[in-house]
């Protein structure tokens, strides 16, 4: 693998998606244990020394209390919802999404669904709206009693089956405002297409969009300054990993058509290395640059994904952290303890307008949530 630096040894701070239905909590490779399914970085926008609540915690050193990081607020949100007759992920699930989301282009199997599960979740209006992004899988059994280790669609619930043929997770592409499709796999979408027949192609109207017809046979659109995809080379000393991580929509010389390119030097082969914070892939035939200190959330820098569906690769990420994103959750009486994007941070519950703090637990650890 060319031009890996001493980060090579580095473990970027992520955490993978826990789906709702059964507590998956493997790791991805992209963080303290993986890429997320749900994203976080180096350390709260708003938390300073003290976290979400800066420098005094989550009420400061008097006075009113400083106002939620949005992200923060979103999944204190999106918990209490889901704690009302079922139990919620926990907030680092939550905040990881922001992390994951850009490694949604490359992402297979259940964690796919995660993702589209969370943002559905994220955009909900309501608790109802909330709660109705996943029903619960144990009610669809009979849909994966002859489909195991399968995906499929049984109306517009997407529906992923484990390996004995019992309902792993579910998500109702309906609640998104989307319809559920099977060509090679299932998946929620909008707009249907032929995967085998329909070409990608650049957005019109935004130069660094690439769509293209997803193998649930919907068109996709994909941001190609944050998105990454990921291509495994079989060479002489086994199977070597690479990063994509283009810059604009362009027509990509090692796909044959279009796809995320590169806009620097012209490059040969696929590779990968960290230039400090900055990211350097070969992408579509020209070198492609991607600076992780600019990212949000702040405090990202370039590393390599140690374990899970991308092991190996390079990505943007958290480097290292104060506290790990897989760790357990915690009350304090009514303040909720957590690690905030690699950062300890804690949120005041009744300050933030709710009952007071509570734990569950999810997928083998500690999950706190404020309660509604």
């Amino acid at each position: 693998m060319p031009g890996l630096d001493p980060l090579r040894r580095a473990s970027l701070v992520f955490l993978a998606v826990l789906l709702s239905s059964c507590g998956d909590s493997e790791p991805d490779g992209i963080g303290g244990g993986d890429p997320g399914g749900s994203g976080g970085s180096g350390g709260s926008a708003t938390g300073g020394g003290g976290g979400i609540g800066g420098e005094g915690g989550s009420g400061g050193s008097g006075g009113a209390p400083p106002a939620l990081d949005p992200h923060v607020e979103a999944c204190l949100r999106i918990n209490a919802c889901d704690a009302d007759g079922g139990v919620p992920l926990g907030i680092q699930a939550c905040l990881t999404q922001e992390l994951d989301a850009p490694w949604a282009w490359a992402t297979i199997g259940p964690r796919r669904l995660g993702l589209a599960a969370m943002e559905c979740k994220l955009a909900a209006a309501d608790c109802d709206a909330v709660r109705a992004c996943t029903p619960a899988a144990d009610e669809l059994g009979a849909a994966c009693m002859d489909n195991a280790g399968a995906d499929l669609c049984e109306g517009d619930a997407w529906v992923y089956c484990d390996e004995l043929g019992a309902p792993l997770a579910a998500m109702d592409c309906a609640a998104a405002g989307l319809s559920c499709s099977s060509a090679f796999v299932a998946g929620c979408g909008a707009e249907p297409c032929d995967y085998a027949t329909t070409s990608p192609e650049c957005d019109p109207d935004d130069p660094d969009v690439l769509i293209e017809c997803s193998s649930a046979g919907f068109l996709t659109r994909v941001h190609c300054p944050s998105q990454y995809n990921m291509v495994r080379v079989n060479g002489p000393e086994g199977d070597e990993v690479f990063t994509i991580a283009g810059e604009t929509c362009g027509f990509d010389e090692q796909r044959g058509d279009f796809g995320c390119v590169g806009t620097g030097e012209a490059c040969s082969f696929f590779s990968q290395r960290c230039d400090g914070a900055v990211l350097e892939t070969c992408a579509g035939g020209k070198l492609s640059r991607r600076d992780c200190a600019a990212l949000e959330p702040a405090g990202q820098g370039c590393g390599f994904i140690p374990s899970g569906q991308f092991a190996g690769a390079a990505s943007c990420g958290l480097v290292g952290g104060g506290c790990d994103m897989g760790s357990d959750e915690a009350c304090d009486g009514a303040v909720l303890r957590y690690c905030g994007w690699g950062t300890p941070a804690e949120v005041d519950c009744r300050a933030a307008g709710y009952a007071g703090c509570a734990v569950a637990e999810q997928g083998g650890r500690a999950v706190a949530y404020c309660v509604p």
